[in-house]
C-alpha cells in the first residue's frame, strides 16, 4: 500500500500555479507561466523604512521610482526594487502598492483599500506575458501589475485606482523633490542590493518567458509610457517621445495631456488640461504589445523640412 501511494504521488501532476485558483481566468491562460518561484518566494516589502536623502549614498545617475501622495514624496531605488518587486506602503491615510517587474519593465502604483496586513499584496510567482503577477493576501486574487486589475479569484474584475509613480534618475527626483525620503536597504531581508541580476537584460532582445504576441516595430526592451483613461490605454514609446525637443500636448480618449519627456533622465511626466499630474505606468515594448496588441501606439509627427 505504501509503494502504491508513493507511485501515485509521483504520477500526480504538480501544481504549476502555486495554489492559486485559475477558474474563470479573465485572460488567456497561454499567457501565464510559472516563473520558477513559489508564492512569496520573492518577498514583498511590508514595512519599508526610509531615511533622509543626505543619509544614504546613492549615485546621482542611479534609477529610482518616485511616488507622490498628498504632496509627500518618496523614492524607491531600483537596486532594492528588483529584489522585492512589490512594496506595500502608506502615506498618511492612503495605503498603496508599488509594483516593479524587472522582466517586463513594468512600473506602476495603485491606491489600496486598507493598510491591514491581510489586505497587502505579495508576489505570486506567476507571470503574465513575462510580467510579475501580484496577489492580495485577503482573498488570494491575482492582479495584473500594469492595469491594477484582478484577473482571477474572488475580486476578479475589480480595478485599483492608479497613483503617481515615475521612474527617473536620483538626480532628477532629488532636484524636483529636495525634501524626499529614500527607501532604506534595512528591509529585514538579506539581499545583495549592490548587485543587479538584470544588468544585461534591458539592453538585449532576450525574453526569458514566452509571450502571446510579438512585434518588431521597436526594440523588445524599448520603454513605453502608458496612459489610461476610462478603460482605454495608449502607449508612447520613449524613442517617439525623444523626437520632441520640448513638452507637447496630445489628445486621447477625449482628454488632453501635456507630456514632458526628459531624455537624459529617461523620464516622462504627464499632466492634464488643468495642469494636474496624471498617474501613468511604464513597461517594455514587448510586454506592452503582448498584453495590448490592438491598443493605439503614439508616433511622433515627422520633422518639418530643413529651412522651415
Amino acid at each position: 500500500l505504501l509503494l502504491a501511494a508513493s507511485l501515485a504521488a509521483l504520477a500526480a501532476p504538480t501544481d504549476d500555479w502555486n495554489g492559486f485558483d485559475l477558474s474563470g481566468l479573465a485572460v488567456p491562460k497561454a499567457a501565464l507561466a510559472n516563473g520558477g518561484q513559489p508564492r512569496d518566494g520573492i518577498p514583498a516589502l511590508d514595512a519599508p523604512r526610509f531615511m533622509a536623502a543626505n543619509e544614504i549614498a546613492l549615485g546621482f545617475d542611479e534609477r529610482v521610482v518616485g511616488v507622490v501622495v498628498n504632496g509627500v514624496a518618496r523614492a524607491y531605488p531600483r537596486r532594492i526594487l528588483i529584489w522585492h518587486e512589490v512594496v506595500n506602503d502608506r502615506i498618511g491615510d492612503q495605503p498603496f502598492i508599488l509594483v516593479y517587474s524587472p522582466l517586463s519593465g513594468t512600473v506602476a502604483a495603485f491606491a489600496t483599500k486598507s493598510a491591514a496586513v491581510q489586505d497587502r499584496f505579495g508576489v505570486s510567482g506567476l507571470l503574465y506575458n513575462s510580467s510579475t503577477v501580484v496577489y492580495d493576501r485577503a482573498s488570494a486574487s491575482l492582479w495584473l501589475p500594469l492595469e491594477g486589475r484582478a484577473i482571477a479569484g474572488p475580486r476578479k474584475g475589480e480595478q485599483l485606482a492608479p497613483i503617481e509613480a515615475t521612474e527617473t534618475s536620483w538626480a532628477d527626483w532629488l532636484t524636483r523633490y529636495p525634501a524626499t525620503v529614500l527607501l532604506s536597504t534595512q528591509t529585514g531581508h538579506q539581499r545583495p542590493y549592490g548587485q543587479d541580476p538584470y544588468a544585461d537584460y534591458a539592453s538585449n532582445s532576450e525574453l526569458r518567458f514566452t509571450v502571446t504576441a510579438r512585434s518588431a516595430r521597436y526594440h523588445a526592451k524599448e520603454p513605453v509610457l502608458v496612459i489610461s483613461h476610462n478603460g482605454q490605454y495608449r502607449a508612447y514609446p520613449f524613442v517617439e517621445l525623444a523626437r520632441h525637443d520640448q513638452p507637447f500636448t496630445d489628445q486621447f480618449a477625449g482628454a488632453t495631456y501635456r507630456i514632458d519627456f526628459n531624455y537624459p533622465d529617461q523620464r516622462a511626466l504627464v499632466t492634464d488640461a488643468d495642469g494636474k499630474p496624471v498617474p501613468t505606468a511604464t513597461e517594455y515594448w514587448f510586454a506592452w504589445h503582448a498584453g495590448h496588441p490592438n491598443e493605439p501606439v503614439y508616433s511622433a509627427p515627422p520633422a518639418p523640412p530643413a529651412g522651415r
